[in-house]
């Protein structure tokens, strides 16, 4: 190692003293650093600088005896020695700095003022021995040469830095630990390397180690300085953010409080805004957008109907259909809400969102009749919202519609009135928040329902499924005819409707009643038998002593009820007797609630109760035959009557490339919605069945051009248009209702399935990509109220 050391130390301290000028010429340059410290760092890398430089000439023209040779041995030698006290003097003006600005002391350690006057008396002395060869002489030769008091020479470099490292020792837990540790290397690391000088003569070990700490100190001061200019970007970034928060937390409040104060004149509109702003919001995040697009989002929904406020009175609350020129003034809303956050010229995309908000997709909106792309994306969000809204919220002059309704002209205004992609995504959202209710749930049931005359108070309706349940209630009779009764219906809502609009939107159907004193009435039923029996054959006891006037007291009733497919069963059961009422539904796909009502009683204490039994064959007396929709010759595969959402489901059909499935279709009688049609299911399982062992679905694709995909197990591309043969929904409809042959084509590559189909204009193409290769793949038809023959698999 000395060898190697002795053969290319020349080299080496060229190198480091190159690095120190150029580190020395960065630290001018920086302006992160106090002026004292910026002054300490360049002082430091110059002086280590000159000191190497200065080493090497003195190794260069030793052993020359030329007169310039001679001098410039004396000359580098003087500047070894004064260089070595001038990078300590800079190195201690450094650590004076760091104890005034970071160690949170006023004034300068008297220690390091100390090591000022040392360093002078130490370049005297380096002065003084060039007189008087104190430290070192030249012989006759030109060659360095140790004097006997050269050991004084090392007295001074080695008492500073223990002088100011008992300063950093004091500082130590003010002080950064990036800058303390090279601070006292610098003490240690030349303190060994001058010992091991001492005993391997000709090696300027302790010079190179001095500048060596030296670089090491500017690196670990470079490092410290960039932490703590990060933490101040932090800083001041989180100073920002809070004042960024400030200002949207007044702008959000100011802006709520405005639509508040509009919104308190006109009961309806109670919290409409608020409701459409946080509907907005959600469908940009599901579509992806930032924090910040989230949030223009929002507030153009939340502003979006304030020009209302120059509208007169009388037409907002006009509960009558508006004349011409009542309705050209309210489209001039958009408008008058434009002009108002014109205003504010710090978010100015407020007053072109708002603008536009009740354009349509086809250009026949309003004000200017953009069409597409050219509406601002904002506005497409907030229509889609704003109409979800105005269909789901109750108004003045209608209930609110059905989720079902809704999902279905989001579905039919898709590229008409609104944006399809939004369109599309609010579909998905009242999908993933059930806010359709396909399920049969309960709903919260009424604490009292005071009848006094027929009907005037009924209850929300219960849904009745193949489960048994127990409906409990306390009845008190008030006029000479008195008793409850129940209403048996289906509707969208699950509510008793008799208003003509509400019937028609909720595609409510009434199946007939059924009164606790016996009598029924039959209605849209197919059939209803009434049967009774005695006291004793009843399979409950009713609490409570029966007496004989028990008709005019209070009673308490219970009713037993349920359904396997198209027939229900109530079991009611008096004090004195059960009531058994068998109904035949219309079909199978038919829903069924029951509402309770009554006249001159109040009803009160209701209570549900789910039991875990459920209906089967047998359980209920059939009093009708079978309606079946699928009573035709059977191709390749058998018929299937699908009478709910997937209730039913052809076997699997392992796809092959370039495999065409045929089909027959034909919406059942009780199939309104434009999504109850065929559907095509791609799955797996071990024994090619829909749910059987192993099963795996990869993509559920409803041939009106919707698709349901997890995602778990294959990545689906879903394409969809109406091309000009689609005659508009309606049509649509009626020829799925008549009867209609669809086609679906497939193709196989390895683990990606292509499927495409055009039904009456509505072009199909999905690329299913499969994540486990190796398993084959089943395409199924199921569908919801459809009944699917002659299936041809070609």
């Amino acid at each position: 190692m000395r060898d190697f050391i002795v053969a290319h130390q020349l080299n080496m301290m060229l190198v480091m003293g190159s690095i120190c000028g150029m580190i020395a010429l960065f630290s001018y340059i920086s302006k992160a650093v106090t002026r004292r410290r910026k002054v300490a760092m360049i002082g430091m890398e110059i002086s280590a600088m000159v000191l190497l430089f200065s080493d090497i000439c003195a190794y260069i023209y030793r052993g020359q005896l030329s007169e310039f040779a001679m001098i410039m041995t004396r000359v580098s030698n003087f500047l070894v020695y004064s260089m070595i006290i001038g990078v300590e003097f800079f190195v201690n003006m450094f650590i004076e700095d760091l104890c005034v600005n970071e160690g949170g002391d006023d004034k300068v350690p008297g220690i390091l003022l100390l090591n000022d006057r040392l360093v002078l008396i130490a370049e005297l002395l380096i002065i003084f021995s060039q007189f008087t060869g104190l430290y070192y002489i030249f012989d006759e030769t030109n060659h360095y040469v140790r004097s006997d008091g050269f050991i004084i020479g090392y007295i001074f470099p080695v008492i500073i830095p223990v002088l100011f490292v008992c300063v950093l020792m004091k500082y130590r837990g003010r002080l950064s630990r990036r800058i303390v540790i090279p601070l006292v290397l610098f003490l240690v690391a030349p303190l060994i390397a001058s010992v091991v000088q001492i005993f391997c003569y000709g090696i300027s070990l302790t010079d190179m180690t001095i500048v060596g700490v030296i670089i090491i100190i500017y690196v670990f001061t470079l490092i410290d300085t960039n932490e703590k200019i990060a933490e101040a970007h932090e800083l001041e970034l989180d100073i920002l953010r809070k004042e960024n928060m400030s200002k949207k937390r007044l702008f959000d409040e100011t802006s709520k409080v405005f639509v508040s104060a509009i919104e308190r004149k006109y009961a309806f509109m109670q919290g409409q805004s608020s409701r459409i702003a946080d509907t907005a919001r959600k469908l940009a995040e599901k579509q992806g957008k930032s924090d910040e697009e989230c949030d223009k989002v929002y507030y153009s929904a939340l502003l979006h109907d304030i020009g209302m406020i120059f509208l007169p009175e009388g037409i907002v609350r006009k509960e009558k259909e508006l004349t011409d020129k009542e309705y050209k003034l309210v489209k001039k809303t958009p408008v008058f809400s434009s002009e108002i956050l014109s205003g504010i010229k710090e978010y100015p995309y407020l007053s072109e969102s708002v603008r536009y908000c009740y354009e349509r997709y086809d250009g026949t909106g309003y004000p200017e009749g953009l069409s597409g792309k050219y509406i601002p994306e904002i506005s497409r969000i907030v229509a889609v919202a704003g109409a979800y809204d105005a269909m789901m919220s109750k108004r003045r002059y209608r209930d609110s519609l059905s989720a079902q309704v809704v999902r279905e002209e989001l579905l039919k205004g898709a590229g008409t009135q609104f944006d399809p992609e939004y369109s599309k995504l609010m579909v998905q959202l009242m999908d993933s928040e059930k806010a359709e209710d396909f399920s049969e749930t309960e709903t919260k049931l009424d604490k009292e329902l005071r009848c006094r005359n027929y009907r005037d108070r009924i209850s929300v309706g219960i849904p009745v499924s193949n489960t048994e349940s127990i409906l409990r209630f306390r009845c008190k009779n008030e006029g000479a005819f008195s008793s409850p009764a129940v209403i048996l219906f289906d509707s969208f809502d699950g509510k008793v409707h008799d208003n003509a609009k509400a019937i028609d939107s909720n595609h409510y159907k009434e199946y007939g009643e059924v009164w606790f004193d016996g009598h029924s009435i039959l209605t849209d039923a197919r059939d209803l038998k009434i049967i009774e029996s005695p006291e004793e054959d009843r399979n409950m006891i009713l609490t409570g002593e029966i007496t004989e006037d028990w008709e005019k007291s209070e009673v308490y009733y219970e009713m037993i009820f349920g359904r396997y497919e198209d027939h229900l069963m109530l079991s009611i059961i008096r004090p004195d007797k059960t009531i058994k009422a068998v109904m035949a539904l219309p079909n199978k796909s038919m829903r069924a609630y029951i509402s309770l009502t009554g006249e001159n009683c109040i009803i009160y204490d209701l209570e549900v109760e789910h039991l875990s039994r459920e209906y089967g064959i047998g359980d209920i007396p059939r009093i009708a035959d079978e309606i079946s929709y699928i009573d035709r010759i059977e191709a390749d595969i058998p018929n299937v009557q699908v009478d709910r959402t997937r209730s039913a489901s052809t076997d699997g059909i392992e796809v092959r490339n370039g495999q065409e499935i045929r089909f027959h279709s034909m919406s059942l009688p009780t199939a309104p919605l434009v999504w109850e049609c065929p559907y095509i299911v791609l799955f797996y399982s071990e024994d090619g069945k829909v749910y059987g062992e192993g099963y795996r679905e990869y993509a559920l694709i409803k041939l009106n051009g919707e698709i349901e995909s997890s995602g778990e197990y294959a990545e689906n591309h879903f394409y969809t248009e109406k091309s000009t043969g689609f005659a508009g929904w309606n049509q649509w409809k009626d020829s799925n209702r008549k009867g209609l042959d669809y086609v679906v084509n497939f193709t196989e590559k390895g683990s990606r399935v292509e499927m495409d189909s055009d039904n009456l204009g509505i072009l199909i193409q999905n690329i299913t990509d499969i994540k486990e290769p190796g398993k084959r793949v089943y395409a199924a038809i199921t569908g919801d109220k459809v009944a699917l023959t002659d299936i041809r698999i070609l």
